[in-house]
């Protein structure tokens, strides 16, 4: 009885009590640069710790929201020194490209037409210098002829608050979207032309002082050339701005972001915010030369109990004029700004606002042997999730000729259903899920990236 209770007080010592830490002692990155990881730590040395747990915990999942490490485990010992131990993922990879040229795999799938598809490869650099500094390089033929350069230095000042990122790239395509008829994606070829061209260039400035908030100053400039039969009375006059062949911006934005999610892959505990705003400068004559936009992504992640989760959130953005070209009215329907039910369908307009609200139930959360032979990839984390959602939003929209044909616009629309999200090393999400409609249409439908 005695040794339980001495066991039971120094287990509380060791994680409850209040003390001091006298050393921290990291292993297994061999690559990756201390500084990088002491980055990360809620904690630092000499620091007074009150809530051991808390530090202990949070540490590890923002090691974890790096991207860089496959496991990551923090101790403390009675001499209060923490050690913490790494294993490294592997950070150079040549990946194979096969990817549809259609907004999702669902709407991709009732045609299955391999013309569709883009393939190429992506040769994929992290943790270059051990720094967490990351290179991807696109290339990219098919449906569409791609080159792009992202490299990112998330600091590059002594005091490892300020980064940098430069995202570059050109493209084009011999099919492009060219107007929302019933609300789909109508496509134009003309021939085997190349209808559409873009190139661009930008620089990012980021800004960390504090663990959980982030603040990006960027700039660039965008250029996009189409062919004239795109602007013809028979395809879309209002492709581009003022029914131009060429449009050319330079652009400026700030953005920042809150960001206390427990795991940026999957989260299931915390909150995030982001709001930015664009006010692109047209070098083009004649165009209207302050226009900006304002976007705000904001969600709230419940752990209610034990394996019971639940998440409410919402994104939200805001036009400065109500007379948009073609090619900036995408709202709802394009990457992750969607309700779910309407996969199939897109819903155009100058602003929109979307809710989403999930209930979640964990039946696994375990690690399985993987590759028993291959260093840093033995264990497999994975999790199971049961879901059942409610989506809504509305989309306004202020061209009588879009309205006209199409129906979704300046209505509220509304989805629900059920569905099973499986989330692989904590970051890769898969979910299937079945949906129903406003209209009452329903179907099995599937996503790779977590709903919110």
């Amino acid at each position: 009885m005695c040794f339980l209770l001495l066991s039971i007080s120094i287990y509380g010592q060791q994680n409850d009590s209040v003390f001091t830490i006298n050393k921290i002692e990291i292993s297994g990155n061999k690559k990756t640069k201390a500084f990088i990881i002491l980055r990360e730590l809620t904690f630092h040395l000499n620091d007074t710790v009150h809530n051991w747990n808390y530090h202990k915990e949070q540490s590890r999942k923002q090691l974890i929201n790096l991207f860089i490490f496959n496991e990551i485990e923090i101790d403390k010992n009675l001499l209060n020194e923490i050690t913490i131990k790494v294993t490294e993922r592997w950070y150079i990879w040549p990946v194979p490209i096969v990817q549809i040229a259609d907004r999702n795999l669902n709407q991709w799938l009732l045609s299955k037409d391999p013309s569709r598809l883009i393939y190429g490869v992506q040769m994929q650099w992290y943790n270059i210098r051990g720094r967490n500094e990351t290179m991807i390089l696109d290339f990219k033929t098919g449906y569409t002829q791609l080159f792009n350069l992202t490299y990112k230095m998330p600091y590059f000042n002594k005091k490892s608050t300020w980064g940098i990122q430069l995202n570059t790239g050109i493209s084009a395509n011999r099919e492009l979207w060219y107007k929302t008829d019933q609300n789909k994606v109508q496509f134009f070829k003309d021939n085997n032309l190349f209808l559409i061209n873009r190139r661009n260039v930008e620089l990012v400035f980021t800004h960390r002082k504090k663990i959980f908030n982030y603040h990006q100053i960027y700039g660039g400039f965008r250029q996009t050339f189409i062919k004239d039969t795109v602007i013809s009375s028979a395809v879309n006059a209002g492709y581009l701005y003022n029914g131009k062949l060429r449009q050319e911006e330079v652009y400026f934005g700030y953005q920042y972001t809150r960001d206390k999610r427990d795991l940026k892959g999957y989260p299931t505990n915390g909150h995030y915010l982001k709001a930015s705003i664009e006010g692109p400068y047209f070098i083009n004559k004649n165009l209207n030369p302050f226009p900006f936009n304002v976007k705000v992504t904001a969600a709230k992640y419940f752990h209610i109990h034990n394996n019971w989760f639940a998440t409410i959130g919402g994104v939200g953005r805001f036009f400065e004029i109500n007379q948009l070209p073609y090619n900036r009215t995408q709202a709802l329907g394009y990457g992750k700004d969607f309700i779910r039910g309407y996969e199939l369908y897109v819903i155009d307009g100058n602003h929109f606002a979307v809710g989403k609200s999930e209930l979640k139930y964990r039946l696994i959360n375990k690690n399985f042997k993987f590759l028993k032979r291959v260093h840093n990839y033995e264990k497999l984390p994975m999790a199971l999730y049961l879901t059942t959602y409610y989506d809504a939003g509305y989309v306004w929209n202020y061209s009588p000729s879009t309205t006209q044909r199409n129906s979704m616009p300046n209505n509220y629309q509304y989805g629900t259903g059920i569905g099973l999200n499986w989330v692989l090393f904590y970051d890769y999400c898969m979910r299937t899920e079945y949906s129903i409609n406003k209209f009452g249409q329903h179907r099995m439908f599937v996503q790779f990236v977590a709903s919110i």
